[in-house]
């Protein structure tokens, strides 16, 4: 399974329970995970925690829907998955719900400062004395353009 962004990623607790219905596997656990990245503002590493409780509903692949067309999906829908053969794999069905958490974007705190774009240097630890020029950017010309009518 790719974890990116994280670099390492690891199940630390995890429940479940399954039960049988109509031929339906019904699963619901939860889990904590464990991940390393780095910050995506200093590059700093950060141990990120992240967890969740989840419901999903997987049924015999014979049973899905037939047909290659254009399907409407439900919220219900959203939390069933497909089994092809006689069982399913337990660390398949807890992988699925971790992917589904992975935070798109790391950082070691919400006041991170980040890395100086001239010198490089990490903001957090030290300060530089490079000059902050504002740089005109691609959505300047819209600044002029407010109050203007033609």
């Amino acid at each position: 399974m790719d974890t990116a962004p994280l670099k390492v990623c690891r199940l630390v607790e995890a429940d479940l329970e399954l039960s049988v219905a109509s031929g339906d596997l019904l699963a619901e656990g939860s889990f904590e995970a464990e991940g390393e990245a780095p910050c995506d503002r200093c590059s700093e590493p950060v141990i990120v925690r992240f967890g969740k409780a989840f419901y999903t509903v997987l049924t015999p692949k014979g049973l899905a829907p037939a047909g290659s067309g254009p399907v409407e999906l439900h919220e219900q829908d959203l939390d069933v998955g497909y089994y092809d053969g006689k069982g399913v794999e337990i660390n398949d069905i807890f992988w699925e719900q971790v992917a589904l958490e992975i935070p798109v974007k790391v950082v070691c705190s919400d006041r991170c400062l980040g890395v100086c774009p001239t010198c490089g240097a990490n903001r957090n630890r030290e300060a530089c004395s490079c000059r902050t020029e504002d740089v005109p950017g691609p959505f300047n010309v819209l600044k002029n353009l407010i109050g203007k009518k033609e």
